[in-house]
Protein backbone atom coordinates (compact mmCIF):
# COMPACT_ATOMS: atom_id res chain seq x y z
CA UNK A 1 0.00 0.00 0.00
CA UNK A 2 1.36 3.40 -0.97
CA UNK A 3 1.26 6.00 1.81
CA UNK A 4 -1.04 9.00 1.41
CA UNK A 5 1.86 11.47 1.37
CA UNK A 6 3.45 9.62 -1.55
CA UNK A 7 0.11 9.48 -3.38
CA UNK A 8 -0.35 13.22 -2.93
CA UNK A 9 3.19 13.93 -4.14
CA UNK A 10 2.85 11.68 -7.20
CA UNK A 11 -0.47 13.36 -8.03
CA UNK A 12 1.12 16.81 -8.15
CA UNK A 13 2.63 18.36 -11.27
CA UNK A 14 6.11 16.88 -11.72
CA UNK A 15 8.03 15.53 -14.68
CA UNK A 16 9.18 11.99 -14.01
CA UNK A 17 12.48 10.42 -14.99
CA UNK A 18 12.00 6.97 -16.46
CA UNK A 19 14.95 4.53 -16.39
CA UNK A 20 14.78 1.32 -18.40
CA UNK A 21 17.46 -1.38 -18.10
CA UNK A 22 19.46 -2.31 -21.20
CA UNK A 23 21.51 -5.47 -21.45
CA UNK A 24 25.24 -4.77 -21.36
CA UNK A 25 24.72 -1.00 -21.28
CA UNK A 26 23.75 1.70 -18.88
CA UNK A 27 20.00 2.25 -18.41
CA UNK A 28 18.09 4.41 -20.85
CA UNK A 29 16.79 7.40 -18.83
CA UNK A 30 14.40 10.00 -20.15
CA UNK A 31 11.93 12.59 -18.79
CA UNK A 32 8.23 11.84 -19.24
CA UNK A 33 4.88 13.34 -18.44
CA UNK A 34 2.97 10.87 -16.29
CA UNK A 35 -0.17 10.45 -14.22
CA UNK A 36 -0.70 8.54 -10.98
CA UNK A 37 -3.88 6.44 -10.77
CA UNK A 38 -5.75 5.29 -7.66
CA UNK A 39 -5.11 1.62 -8.50
CA UNK A 40 -1.44 2.16 -7.53
CA UNK A 41 -0.19 2.59 -11.09
CA UNK A 42 1.35 5.34 -13.15
CA UNK A 43 0.96 5.76 -16.91
CA UNK A 44 2.66 7.73 -19.63
CA UNK A 45 2.59 7.99 -23.40
CA UNK A 46 5.49 7.15 -25.70
CA UNK A 47 6.07 6.60 -29.38
CA UNK A 48 6.48 2.84 -29.85
CA UNK A 49 9.33 3.57 -32.30
CA UNK A 50 11.24 5.73 -29.82
CA UNK A 51 14.11 4.30 -27.77
CA UNK A 52 11.88 3.94 -24.70
CA UNK A 53 9.06 2.48 -26.78
CA UNK A 54 11.36 -0.15 -28.24
CA UNK A 55 12.63 -1.11 -24.77
CA UNK A 56 9.22 -1.38 -23.09
CA UNK A 57 6.75 -4.25 -23.23
CA UNK A 58 4.45 -5.98 -20.76
CA UNK A 59 6.65 -7.38 -18.01
CA UNK A 60 9.46 -4.83 -18.46
CA UNK A 61 10.98 -3.72 -15.18
CA UNK A 62 11.84 -0.07 -14.72
CA UNK A 63 12.68 2.66 -12.25
CA UNK A 64 10.90 5.99 -12.08
CA UNK A 65 11.89 9.08 -10.07
CA UNK A 66 9.82 12.17 -9.36
CA UNK A 67 11.34 15.13 -7.53
CA UNK A 68 10.58 18.63 -6.40
CA UNK A 69 13.33 21.16 -6.87
CA UNK A 70 11.77 23.48 -4.30
CA UNK A 71 12.79 23.65 -0.67
CA UNK A 72 12.21 21.44 1.21
CA UNK A 73 13.62 18.92 -1.27
CA UNK A 74 11.42 15.89 -1.86
CA UNK A 75 11.49 12.86 -4.12
CA UNK A 76 9.77 9.57 -4.73
CA UNK A 77 11.57 6.69 -6.40
CA UNK A 78 9.53 3.80 -7.79
CA UNK A 79 10.41 0.30 -8.88
CA UNK A 80 7.73 -1.11 -11.12
CA UNK A 81 6.75 -3.35 -13.98
CA UNK A 82 4.85 -2.58 -17.18
CA UNK A 83 1.43 -4.20 -16.76
CA UNK A 84 -0.26 -2.92 -19.91
CA UNK A 85 0.61 -1.44 -23.28
CA UNK A 86 -2.29 -0.02 -25.28
CA UNK A 87 -2.70 2.38 -28.15
CA UNK A 88 -3.06 5.89 -26.71
CA UNK A 89 -6.22 7.88 -27.35
CA UNK A 90 -6.27 11.61 -28.08
CA UNK A 91 -9.30 12.46 -25.95
CA UNK A 92 -8.86 10.09 -23.00
CA UNK A 93 -5.04 10.15 -22.76
CA UNK A 94 -3.20 12.84 -24.72
CA UNK A 95 -5.50 15.83 -24.14
CA UNK A 96 -5.91 15.28 -20.37
CA UNK A 97 -2.19 14.82 -19.75
CA UNK A 98 -1.29 17.78 -21.99
CA UNK A 99 -3.79 19.99 -20.15
CA UNK A 100 -2.44 18.82 -16.78
CA UNK A 101 1.08 19.90 -17.73
CA UNK A 102 0.37 22.91 -19.96
CA UNK A 103 -3.04 24.19 -18.85
CA UNK A 104 -6.20 24.00 -20.96
CA UNK A 105 -5.11 26.36 -23.73
CA UNK A 106 -1.53 25.12 -23.93
CA UNK A 107 -2.68 21.50 -23.77
CA UNK A 108 -5.17 22.01 -26.57
CA UNK A 109 -2.50 23.70 -28.70
CA UNK A 110 -0.13 20.81 -28.02
CA UNK A 111 -2.79 18.30 -29.10
CA UNK A 112 -3.62 20.24 -32.28
CA UNK A 113 0.09 20.24 -33.21
CA UNK A 114 0.34 16.52 -32.47
CA UNK A 115 -2.56 15.63 -34.75
CA UNK A 116 -3.88 12.15 -34.13
CA UNK A 117 -0.48 10.89 -32.97
CA UNK A 118 -0.56 9.72 -29.36
CA UNK A 119 1.78 6.74 -29.31
CA UNK A 120 1.20 3.97 -26.82
CA UNK A 121 -0.05 4.25 -23.27
CA UNK A 122 2.24 2.34 -20.89
CA UNK A 123 0.80 1.43 -17.48
CA UNK A 124 3.25 0.61 -14.69
CA UNK A 125 2.35 -1.28 -11.54
CA UNK A 126 4.22 0.08 -8.54
CA UNK A 127 6.11 -2.65 -6.66
CA UNK A 128 8.36 -0.63 -4.34
CA UNK A 129 8.47 3.00 -3.24
CA UNK A 130 11.32 4.90 -1.64
CA UNK A 131 10.89 8.53 -0.69
CA UNK A 132 12.57 11.45 0.98
CA UNK A 133 10.88 14.47 2.51
CA UNK A 134 7.39 13.29 1.61
CA UNK A 135 5.17 13.31 4.70
CA UNK A 136 1.73 11.83 5.35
Amino acid sequence: MVEQGVISFLSELHVGILSIPREGRSPHSTPVWYRYESDNTIWFLADPNSQKGKLLSIGSQLSFVVQSENIPYQYVSIEGIVTDVARGDVESDLRPIARFYLGDRGGDEYVSQSGETTGNRYTVGINKVMSYGVND
